[in-house]
């Protein structure tokens, strides 16, 4: 019987001062990575992640790349431990590094993207107040209706059957809030995020990356990258232009993706720092088989999760 294996990549709100280190130091492979993104960026990348400040590293772009970077070299570190996906998908800003497990481009022309695409949205956002807000406890349809009563905000990520990320502008996100909270919302709060990612404010961003990217080398996935807005398996390389174009601007599906997989999935493994991606796996079903691999430790048992199935 086939094993399948999905490869799961955190995006930005999973990274942490520290995070890679004792993987830097045991791994030849996780120091190249690094090594290479500092030479391209110009600046020590390594060191923000090892080191901080904490409030440099969660500056959104920043958070972006470094995710991308260890997230790469975690996949590189499997890879040579003999455990590689069977498919691959990532949260958010995730899919980028889930695009690399897939072949579709080497670390740096990723990396490229990465800064790119954060760029074009920063410089999208500041031309409006839009911010995201967290509610939890209403059901995704119901902040939906809330959403289209208010104006200007919409449902941006759907984490759990439980929690929902709205974004959009500030004043209609806030206006959400406060009436999610008289719908009996268990609690709202906003996130630390620099504008309203995931929401058609940023539409632009999407014409403005696929014009940018034109020329940078892509190939066709080598096994299934699935897109968490399609919730389908990308096509080819011109596919994969459009969909990291048109995700920038639309909802995170995450909830659905997930239960989708689960038909085709024996293990999943979370690619990169921290846990975030296990627990809202976990609060979607709590049966699933969910490795993670941010530190040493870890890495090394999830190989022996995969060794043993």
């Amino acid at each position: 019987m086939k094993h399948n294996i999905t490869f799961l990549y955190p995006g930005q709100g999973s990274q942490h001062v520290g995070m890679g280190f004792d993987l830097y130091e045991a791994y030849p492979e996780v120091r190249a990575i690094f090594d290479q993104a500092d030479k391209s960026l110009g600046f020590s990348l390594s060191r923000l992640c090892f080191k901080g400040p904490a409030e440099e590293l969660n500056h959104d772009l920043n958070a972006q790349l470094s995710l991308y970077t260890i997230s790469c070299a975690l996949t590189d570190v499997l890879k040579i431990h003999n455990v590689l996906p069977d498919m691959s998908t990532g949260y958010s800003s995730g899919f980028y590094a889930a695009a690399y497990a897939a072949g579709c481009f080497d670390f740096i022309d990723g990396l490229s993207i990465v800064k790119r695409a954060g760029e074009i949205l920063l410089d999208e956002g500041s031309k409006i107040d839009g911010s995201m807000a967290v509610i939890l406890g209403l059901s995704s349809e119901k902040i939906d209706a809330i959403c289209q009563q208010v104006g200007d905000v919409e449902v941006a990520i759907l984490n759990t059957p439980s929690q929902t990320i709205i974004s959009g502008l500030t004043s209609s996100v806030n206006e959400t809030m406060e009436v999610a909270l008289t719908e009996e919302a268990l609690d709202v709060y906003n996130l630390s995020a620099a504008t309203a990612y995931h929401s058609r404010s940023m539409e632009l961003s999407g014409d403005r990356l696929l014009d940018e990217i034109k020329d940078i080398h892509l190939r066709d996935p080598l096994i299934p990258l699935i897109s968490y807005l399609f919730l389908e398996a990308v096509p080819d390389q011109e596919g994969l232009r459009n969909v990291m174009a048109t995700q920038l601007s639309r909802p995170v599906l995450w909830t659905d993706l997930i239960k989708k997989l689960l038909n085709s999935t024996t293990m999943f493994i979370e690619v990169g720092p921290g846990a975030v991606i296990s627990r809202t796996v976990r609060w979607i079903d709590r049966d699933i088989e969910i490795a993670n691999t941010d530190t040493k430790e870890r890495l090394l048992k999830a190989v022996g999760k995969y060794n043993t199935l």
